[in-house]
């Protein structure tokens, strides 16, 4: 399309226009080519909307008889628009304009998207639009809701210059009469500005230009920004218009003093003629504070059109609310002539895109994507992608961490020295961390350590830093972080002082998806204006984020495990606490407790607590993993080996805690001594959210070493080992139908109070689940509960254990029953009434059996009560018979014995071979095989002090009328034997006060290195337990020991012999006894009858069930009983009949 002349004359301008166009977006451009022959020709391009007609381009002259390819941006049009080019010119001479091939690019609005991925901002429309040009004055989104609600967005100094100049002021640099002018485009088209503006995109919208009196080569034009804080990574967006060549120079400057001397060249224009808005980006660090400058310098006698618009700072960007003036200098030259230009830092051009970061200090030309910037993750090759972004060692500068304290107490950069508190900094040993200092006289004080903002994380993102608080510190550290709502939320505290200079800790932090902060909080105190010392001082140092960055992906599951053979795998010590988990190989520092060696190969590395000194009674150690991914629909099985041996050791736990709470739920726990062997423990872990595991060992005394080793993560539920346990689901157990109630499976306290367990018994945890029968008011005596194993195989199991709870006022009767899969159910063991709030073991021998059968077992209710909850847990079949009730020789285990603990006494009794790790003092050989391979249990006299006791209490034994023998042999020998005494107890003596019981024996002293058996006959009203209690000597060489204990119900002394008789007496006494022995049978048959006319009367008829119902209810002749003292005890306990009137 051309305008041919070939006439003298001047004709009116020659209009093509384009159709109408609905809307362009921002980036709308139109692309043309030109041919412009003449010297008076002119062709312009205008933009139409409605009855307003604004220029977009244009050009005058002779521009060759070619083709020029040419653009224009047209910019954000929100209405019908249509586009004009208008060619006119006096055409005395020759010549002709032309226009081809035009297109458009960039022109549609943004397509809406199902979702927006991570880091880029979600406008109202759903399209997705980059961060970077959120609130930057131009309508990205095409409904301009990335425009709105910018404080929200963090950007708070910005200006289009539509109502003023906001906070940019003039310069003291700027040549006179060349101050920057606020213009409109119609007013300053087309001698002193652009033909539109940027915000507007229209004539009647407002820019800057420099002053129009610059004339003079070296003349410049300055407008400043408002004082800027120290700022790390501050963003300076803003557009420019440039119709002029090389003859000026536009520029951006960070300026730190007033006379501009150590100004740092930021940015220069690069395009020396453009005829459309341009978008410009510098990104600077200042730690002082600063001022832009945007400079405009004449190089020749004529200037071209040149404006700024729509200037824009990130949330990075820092402003001193004071707008304070920069630090002044004294100029060597007059500040209005050519030669007054200041010397100028030149920093590296910014040779990137708008979308991408400078590296810098790297050498060459770096450039990686803006949004890699601030990500957790050095892409630089010197990392100052990440510098000032949050990680920090406190070398060089604070790193935009700053001090946002109200009080007297600040923190402060230290170096360290001899001098300081502490000597050493955790980075060089020599160089700087930040600490907090107290102005004397104050009594109480907080010192906040504010982060630059943080940018969104992954959900496995953990705070690493390096703390100390020193020795009798008065003072607190705490670790907080804003919340989106406002709020703020404590993530770590600690109160009492470091033991080394300095202890690290990993803090998860999880995931945050708006920027966000945290700070450092110390609560101080200070003795007074008197004090002439310090009595508090928190330093932090080395500030880090670990697996922070939105792409991070946790490992396999696996890569969590660790023998600890090459240190602690992804496993970290914790803060939290007082000790660190050690390294060891072979038998610990402190001897008679700990491992020998390790588990994985018995030669190899594990973890332990040291428990002697300097460690103290009730001192924590912890290890926790990093952050572990939600466990899956299966979950996982959290496995490790653990070793528990010593007089005084105190507890091991396990915790679960989620990135973003302070809570830990307890999952497993054991305590005391559990033998000089490696014991496995396992948990199923189904924890939906990102969590990590600890495990943490408590001091129970001098020792008390605590092991662990080999821990493992498998996919899926824990290996099945035979137990029933509940902890997954009811195990296949079924409920009955025709009964009265159902067992309810629970974890935690049940919901009435003074009965029921408040842990269960395999994890002895609030979290472990156990079944339980509630107990109301609406109770019955004689109603039931019922619930049926599986269907086991006639073949196996021979004997039967489970752990049982029955704590209340108000209690009814436990029965357990063997049915066989006919339905003939035989009762095995029974229990009724308060049998104290703990866990107690009942284990009964399997009947022989042809046909395969369930264990059964029945809640009885007493009647209307709250105080009768009943519970079990921990249902085991054994292919072993039950052991007799009450014997021991401790070759694997202590049987049914148990170490009191829990505080009620001071050290344990352990399982022992051979001799005695102390000199002069206990056996060499136990007493059951004679030999140094066979075992026994003693007592260690080189722990504790003169007078201190350890208890080993048995089972549970009911009256018997032949009373009950306890036999036994001990070893007492050494210079310093205490005292070995026996006492006897039941719940009555005991609530009323009398904790030990009666005394029924006692020794002291040496007694030589000899095993000797003696013998304690018990004749008891109330079901009662035995109790050997020593007390410690003077000294080490006290040993104790005790081997093959035996309880039988009988008396321990044979009865006098009956002297001879004579015939007649014999044939009288065998009248007697014939009389006697049928009557007793005539006696037997009635009470046989009468029992068995009672039970058919409470047999179960169940028609519902799916499996049989039991037809016949029999009674074994005798009945055995079994019940453990301690819920922390978990090995078989012996069973042994007695008479019928133990039943």
């Amino acid at each position: 399309m051309g305008l041919e002349a070939d006439r003298g004359e001047e004709i009116s301008p020659a209009v093509l226009q384009s159709p109408i166009m609905t809307q362009a977006s921002s980036t709308c451009t139109l692309h043309f080519y030109y041919n412009m022959y003449g010297e008076d020709s002119e062709l312009s391009v205008l933009l139409k909307e409605g009855s307003r007609t604004t220029t977009l381009w244009w050009l005058a002259g002779y521009n060759g008889d070619v083709w020029h390819h040419s653009e224009v941006v047209i910019g954000r049009t929100p209405q019908d628009f249509s586009l004009l080019f208008q060619a006119s010119g006096n055409f005395d001479k020759l010549g002709h304009v032309a226009v081809d091939d035009i297109d458009f690019t960039n022109c549609s609005l943004p397509e809406p998207q199902l979702w927006c991925s991570e880091g880029t901002f979600t406008c109202n429309n759903s399209v997705c639009v980059d961060p970077s040009r959120v609130c930057d004055f131009s309508d990205d989104c095409g409904d301009r809701s990335d425009e709105i609600n910018c404080e929200k967005q963090g950007v708070v100094e910005r200006c289009s210059f539509e109502q003023g100049t906001c906070s940019w002021e003039d310069s003291d640099m700027d040549t006179p009469g060349g101050e920057w002018r606020r213009r409109r485009g119609e007013e300053g088209w087309p001698d002193h500005g652009p033909p539109r503006d940027h915000t507007q995109n229209t004539a009647a919208g407002h820019y800057i230009t420099p002053g129009t009196h610059l004339t003079e080569k070296g003349q410049t034009s300055e407008i400043l920004s408002k004082t800027l804080l120290p700022s790390f990574n501050c963003t300076v967006r803003f557009f420019f218009f440039s119709m002029s060549d090389a003859s000026a120079q536009l520029m951006a400057r960070s300026r730190t003093q007033m006379s501009g001397t150590d100004d740092k060249m930021l940015w220069i224009r690069e395009k020396t003629h453009s005829y459309s808005w341009q978008r410009a980006k510098v990104t600077f660090s200042s730690s002082v504070i600063s001022k832009i400058a945007f400079r405009y310098e004449l190089q020749g006698a004529q200037r071209g059109i040149v404006a700024l618009d729509d200037v824009t700072f990130s949330k990075e960007c820092i402003f001193d609310p004071e707008n304070s003036k920069l630090p002044e200098t004294s100029p060597t030259h007059s500040p209005h002539t050519s030669s007054n230009t200041p010397p100028l830092t030149t920093a590296p051009m910014n040779p990137c895109q708008d979308n991408e970061f400078f590296c810098r200090k790297s050498a060459g030309k770096v450039c990686i994507p803006a949004t890699l910037q601030c990500d957790y993750h050095p892409d630089c090759p010197d990392g100052e992608d990440e510098a000032g972004c949050g990680p920090c060692t406190f070398e060089n500068d604070q790193c935009l961490w700053s001090d946002a304290s109200d009080g007297p107490a600040k923190w402060q950069r230290q170096k360290a020295s001899n001098n300081t508190e502490p000597p050493t900094d955790h980075t060089t040993q020599t160089g700087f961390y930040m600490t907090v200092k107290l102005s004397l006289g104050s009594t109480q004080a907080e010192a906040k350590l504010l982060s630059p903002p943080l940018q969104p994380s992954s959900p496995y993102c953990q705070l690493l830093f390096h703390f100390h608080i020193s020795p009798g510190s008065t003072g607190s550290l705490r670790v907080l972080m804003q919340q989106a709502e406002g709020g703020e939320a404590i993530l770590w505290s600690r109160s009492h002082n470091t033991v080394s200079h300095w202890t690290s800790e990993h803090l998860p932090i999880g995931l945050f998806k708006q920027p966000s902060k945290v700070w450092f909080s110390s609560i101080s105190k200070t003795a007074g204006a008197s004090s002439a010392t310090w009595d508090h001082v928190v330093a932090v140092d080395d500030i880090s984020f670990i697996n922070c960055e939105t792409s991070y992906e946790p490992p396999a599951l696996s890569s969590y495990g660790c023998t600890f053979e090459d240190g602690l795998c992804v496993w970290v010590q914790g803060a939290e606490d007082e000790l660190d988990w050690r390294s060891a190989s072979g038998p610990t520092e402190t001897p008679n407790t700990g491992p020998a060696g390790d588990h994985t190969n018995g030669t190899g590395k594990y973890l332990y607590i040291e428990s002697s000194h300097p460690s103290e009674k009730e001192n924590k150690a912890q290890l926790m993993s990093l952050l572990l991914p939600p466990a899956g629909q299966k979950g996982y099985c959290f496995r490790f080996w653990y070793h528990m041996f010593g007089a005084t050791v105190g507890s091991l736990r396990m915790f679960l805690k989620t990135a973003d709470s302070l809570d830990k739920t307890l999952v497993w726990q054991q305590s005391g001594s559990k033998g000089d062997v490696w014991l496995l423990a396992q948990s199923h872990v189904t924890l939906q959210r990102v969590h990590q595991v600890i495990l943490e060992g408590t001091v129970g005394g001098e020792a008390g070493d605590i092991a662990i080793d080999d821990i493992s993560l498998v996919f899926g539920p824990c290996p099945d080992s035979g137990l029933c346990d509940f902890e997954e689901d009811s195990c296949n157990w079924l409920q009955t139908t025709s009964d009265d109630f159902d067992w309810i499976r629970h974890s935690g306290s049940t919901l009435n109070p003074n009965t029921g367990p408040e842990s269960d018994h395999t994890t002895n945890t609030p979290t472990g689940h156990y079944y339980y029968l509630p107990s109301s008011m609406d109770d019955q005596a004689g109603q039931k509960a019922l619930m049926l194993s599986p269907l086991y195989p006639e073949s196996k199991g021979s004997c039967v254990q489970l752990w049982y709870h029955m704590y209340g006022e108000g209690m009814g009767t436990l029965n357990v029953y063997q049915q066989s899969e006919d339905g003939q159910e035989i009762l095995i063991f029974s229990q009724a009434g308060d049998q104290g709030r703990l866990w107690r073991l009942a284990q009964a021998s399997l009947l022989p059996r042809i046909q395969p059968y369930r264990i059964v077992v029945e809640g009885v209710k007493a009647g209307p009560t709250t105080e009768g909850d009943m519970a079990f847990d921990d249902v085991q079949l054994t292919d072993a018979q039950c052991p007799p009730h009450g014997v021991c020789d401790f070759e694997n285990s202590f049987c049914s014995w148990t170490n009191l603990g829990d505080g009620a006494d001071q050290g344990d009794w352990l399982l022992g071979a051979g001799a005695s790790p102390n000199p002069n003092t206990g056996p060499t050989v136990d007493h059951t095989t004679n030999s140094s391979s066979g075992h026994y249990i003693y007592v260690d006299s080189s722990v504790g002090e003169w007078g201190d006791v350890s208890y080993l209490v048995s089972d549970v034994f009911q009256p018997s009328s032949r009373g009950h023998c306890l036999t036994f042999w001990y070893h007492m020998y050494g210079s310093h034997v205490g005292t070995l005494n026996i006492y006897v107890s039941d719940r009555k003596i005991h609530v009323g006060g009398n904790e030990e019981g009666y005394l029924k024996w006692t020794k002291t002293g040496n007694k030589g290195d000899q095993w000797l058996q003696d013998s304690v006959s018990v004749k008891h009203e109330e079901a009662f337990w035995f109790v050997f209690a020593y007390q410690k000597g003077m000294s080490t060489g006290g040993d104790v020991a005790l081997d093959d204990i035996t309880i039988h119900p009988s008396s321990c002394y044979t009865e006098p012999p009956v002297p001879p008789s004579t015939n007649n007496d014999v044939r009288s006494v065998g009248l007697a006894v014939g009389l006697t022995l049928l009557i007793g049978i005539i006696i037997c048959i009635f009470l046989y009858m009468l029992n068995r006319k009672q039970k058919n009367q409470s047999t179960i008829f169940d028609n519902e069930l799916d499996t049989p119902s039991p037809t016949q209810r029999e009674t074994r002749g005798e009945l055995g009983y079994d019940f453990s003292f301690f819920n922390k005890l978990y090995e078989p306990s012996p069973h042994a009949n007695e008479d019928s009137s133990d039943a």
